[in-house]
């Protein structure tokens, strides 16, 4: 049996059912091809003043440090988290040191896969240590800001890239910038989703509205993510509130950037604002909207995109890093810039094209069933690691 180890930056638990949804569904569907899959996704020491303080801290406490999801492991060995990341704390280095405490997942593994930049360097320590093979994949905005914001651990990354067996990328956008950052050729592969989880709980829109206490008459579009500034929150409220009734926007998470725009006298029922939601919850948001915006400023390749083009809703998002690549060939809208202006003008073009929308998310939802499907890539990614198992430990997608 392939017995892998990731180190991933999240995985989602009942206080935080989001974060790192795609890890899930991904080490899942490993887990039922018969890898036996361990996560770990180191946590940070949360010392008592702090996790009284603030809600954050008092999650890091609370996640538990052992649990099976659906045939995977999990572990969440806490490390301390120093300020000055990544650069002068290196949290790679207590990452790392982190999982080494954790003898029975190291010891029982052949191949060690790391997620994003931080986590993947500390993969890359482990692997090192161990004497492993390691993979390594990439998702989107750590790999795009590092030399400009980190330029001192540039080196590092370069190493960790290099002596990786196989460089993942979950766009071709991003494989190309692996490549101009690294020289290494990095192998395009989506994480993808599960569509026929998806299909189970897609309802029909009618229904997903009155389960959830939606309005019929009003045109939904709905934000799905974290509300940071880099997802564009405060844009596409801004925007919402430009082209008034009878549209309303509804914003599934939770962030710094909730209620934005809530304070503007025109507020009133065209902003609502629902907190963090279970999965489940999001796909019958999906289920009720009648568009999804994503106006994103940095992205890899969202899964929230994908898994709604599984639900057959259309997209308006951001032309940055792999979105093109997936809503290219007519198959969405990309915003000729991020900002309330052209976010309007798009919502304007929706509402008096409702049939062309229709068309483009239906050529959408063919593309995804196809091309980013979690079972078939999860069989690719499951071949990657018995080739990189045997000498000479190196593996690239034919």
């Amino acid at each position: 049996m392939t017995t892998v180890l990731w180190v991933a930056p999240s995985y989602p638990w009942l206080e935080d059912p989001v974060g790192g949804v795609f890890h899930q569904t991904q080490a899942r569907a490993l887990a039922r091809l018969g890898v036996d899959v361990t996560v770990a996704s180191p946590v940070p020491v949360a010392p008592w003043p702090l996790r009284r303080l603030h809600p954050r801290w008092g999650r890091y406490a609370r996640a538990p440090q052992r649990a099976v999801d659906e045939g995977v492991s999990v572990i969440r060995p806490r490390y301390l988290n120093l300020p000055g990341q990544p650069s002068r704390a290196r949290p790679d280095r207590l990452m790392a040191r982190a999982v080494r405490r954790e003898r029975e997942a190291l010891s029982k593994a052949k191949v060690i896969h790391g997620h994003s930049a931080v986590a993947g360097l500390a993969a890359w320590r482990l692997a090192r240590e161990a004497g492993l093979p390691y993979v390594l994949t990439f998702h989107g905005g750590d790999i795009n800001e590092w030399p400009d914001l980190y330029p001192e651990r540039l080196q590092d990354l370069r190493s960790a890239v290099r002596g990786a067996s196989a460089v993942l990328a979950v766009s071709r956008s991003l494989a190309d910038r692996i490549q101009d950052l690294t020289g290494v050729a990095a192998t395009h592969l989506p994480l993808g989703s599960d569509h026929r989880a998806i299909a189970s709980l897609v309802m029909p829109k009618a229904e997903a509205r009155r389960a959830l206490g939606i309005p019929d008459d009003r045109i939904v579009v709905l934000f799905v993510g974290y509300l940071i500034p880099r997802k564009g929150v405060r844009e596409l409220a801004t925007a919402v509130l430009d082209v008034g009734d009878p549209f309303l926007g509804i914003f599934v998470g939770g962030g710094p950037e909730a209620g934005q725009g809530t304070q503007d006298r025109r507020a009133a029922g065209l902003l609502d604002y629902r907190g963090q939601q279970t999965h489940d919850t999001v796909i019958r948001y999906m289920s009720a909207a009648d568009v999804l915006v994503l106006p994103s400023y940095s992205e890899g390749l969202p899964t929230v995109l994908v898994e709604a083009g599984s639900v057959g809703v259309p997209i308006i998002a951001s032309a940055v890093d792999g979105i093109p690549e997936l809503l290219g060939g007519d198959r969405g809208t990309l915003l000729p810039e991020i900002s309330p202006a052209a976010i309007s003008s798009a919502l304007k073009t929706f509402r008096h094209g409702g049939d062309d929308a229709m068309e483009a998310a239906a050529r959408l939802r063919r593309h995804v069933l196809e091309a980013y499907d979690v079972d078939r890539n999860a069989a690719v990614l499951a071949g990657c690691y018995d080739a990189v198992m045997a000498p000479p430990h190196r593996w690239a997608l034919a």
